[in-house]
């Protein structure tokens, strides 16, 4: 029985004029949206390619110079986008396009787009992601509003419970009938989409992985404003208050719930200010953590050890640069309050993030949300990842310059030089972003907000099935 009542119900939707239209109106939207998105895409990568072949061949050819001269030169990386932020830019607009590499010194990421925006431009982000967790389940209301209680105003259900069919035989066929013809709508859009994404950039099984992964995230994110749909329209005796209702949640879960998780997780756990951030760095620097003393502390003992070990009475007669001994025990100190500072910001803001799911009790597109920017690669976490790598290779440039300073000079001379076969000599940077499982494990939280919205819709939809009358 629930077969052919799966069966009448997508016969009906496919010959019902409304969901013709809105299968033309999906397939136009996220087909334009993802075209709109793929461009920006191919733009930003190509503008980090040619910025970056730039960057890197002022580095090779500066010249004769102090090799701590060339370090503060300095080198700008850029994180490499994964294939899905094409769809889903995430975080993007707000990290910031390079990070710039330079002795002394970790920089946070630079040139945010949304500091360029107009004030228009940031009320929303018009993307492919926006039309599948903020359009389409709007589109999935208004197929499934008056499912049932269409049936009843048209004394139809009373005519289906007398042929025995049961409240959930009903609901149910009609809610697979729903969500199916729904996936059949949705296809060619998304088939035209995967298609041009998978001729304009070379996926591999990591890139296969987090679309099949994504997929079934919007499969139950649709799943949960279906069986919503059906519930509500089983239990009120109108379809223009099942319409209101629905539009009500629809409201709350996509445009209040973020507004107002941003907001308890900025006021439970309020972001530093930025001149606090780097004050306090240069205090730690300066005084020293725990009881490692001040800087003049610190190099005094540095200073009387390194002559002891060489067993010399002054700095001049060391056998090697000081100055670039100290200098690299200094920055070595740097990178340890600076790794500590960093390690507070992210733990910050991390908690925000996990705090703005408190807000999820009004939908679950916060969670839909968070977890289409995470398997794009465009979330913090994933951020985080690139940041720490560029961390290693700043840590790796800084000390081969270090190495040839301390290397071709004596005592506390700075006389040495260094050319273009030493700047050709250091490694380009190469980073290999995470694959799929550590987004899986990133995204916890999210997975387990979106099962509990489609556990509480299904039971729903039983409760409504069961009370059911004609």
């Amino acid at each position: 029985m629930i077969i052919a009542i799966v069966k009448k119900e997508m016969l009906a939707l496919l010959r019902d004029g409304r969901f013709l239209l809105l299968a033309l109106s999906i397939f136009i939207l996220l087909s334009g949206f993802f075209l709109a998105s793929s461009a920006e895409y191919q733009q930003i990568q190509a503008e980090k390619q040619a910025i970056g072949a730039d960057v890197r061949q002022q580095w090779d050819n500066q010249g004769v110079k102090n090799p701590h001269s060339a370090a503060h030169f300095g080198i700008y990386v850029f994180k490499p986008d994964l294939a899905l932020a094409a769809i889903d830019p995430g975080l993007r607009p707000f990290t910031g396009q390079s990070l710039w590499l330079e002795p002394h010194k970790r920089n946070l990421n630079r040139y945010t787009p949304a500091a360029d925006q107009t004030l228009a431009g940031r009320f929303g982000q018009m993307t492919a992601a926006f039309v599948l967790y903020a359009l389409l389940p709007l589109m999935m209301i208004a197929l499934a509003f008056n499912a049932i209680s269409q049936e009843r105003e048209q004394g139809t259900l009373r005519m289906l419970h007398c042929l025995g069919i049961s409240g959930k035989q009903l609901l149910l066929g009609k809610f697979i009938g729903l969500l199916s013809a729904f996936i059949l709508v949705l296809s060619p859009a998304v088939v035209v989409s995967l298609s041009i994404l998978a001729y304009q950039f070379s996926l591999n099984s990591d890139d296969l992985s987090r679309m099949l992964i994504l997929s079934l995230g919007f499969l139950s994110y649709y799943a949960i404003f279906a069986a919503l749909s059906m519930a509500v329209s089983a239990a009120l005796p109108s379809s223009r208050a099942v319409l209101f209702s629905l539009v009500a949640f629809w409201l709350a879960s996509v445009l209040v719930a973020p507004r107002i998780g941003a907001a308890v997780a900025e006021s439970l756990q309020p972001s530093p200010e930025a001149t606090q951030f780097w004050q306090a760095i240069h205090h730690d620097i300066q005084n020293g953590l725990d009881n490692d003393g001040n800087a003049k502390a610190r190099e005094a003992a540095f200073k009387q050890q390194v002559l002891q070990q060489y067993g010399v009475e002054r700095p001049e007669d060391l056998p090697l640069g000081y100055t670039a001994l100290l200098r690299h025990f200094n920055d070595e100190y740097a990178s340890k309050v600076h790794d500590l500072h960093f390690g507070k910001l992210r733990d910050s803001f991390q908690q925000q993030q996990a705090l703005s799911h408190l807000a999820s009790c009004l939908g679950p597109t916060i969670a839909m949300r968070s977890l289409s920017m995470t398997l794009a690669g465009m979330d913090l976490r994933h951020q985080y990842h690139f940041d720490d790598a560029a961390e290693q290779y700043r840590h790796y440039f800084i000390g081969l310059t270090d190495d040839w300073d301390r290397q071709r000079s004596q005592g506390t001379q700075r006389n040495a030089e260094g050319d273009n076969l030493d700047w050709h000599s250091v490694e380009a940077f190469n980073y290999n972003p995470p694959n799929w499982q550590f987004a899986l494990t990133t995204a916890w939280l999210d997975l387990v907000v979106l099962a509990a919205w489609l556990a509480a819709a299904l039971s729903l939809l039983i409760l409504a099935a069961r009370r059911l009358k004609p």
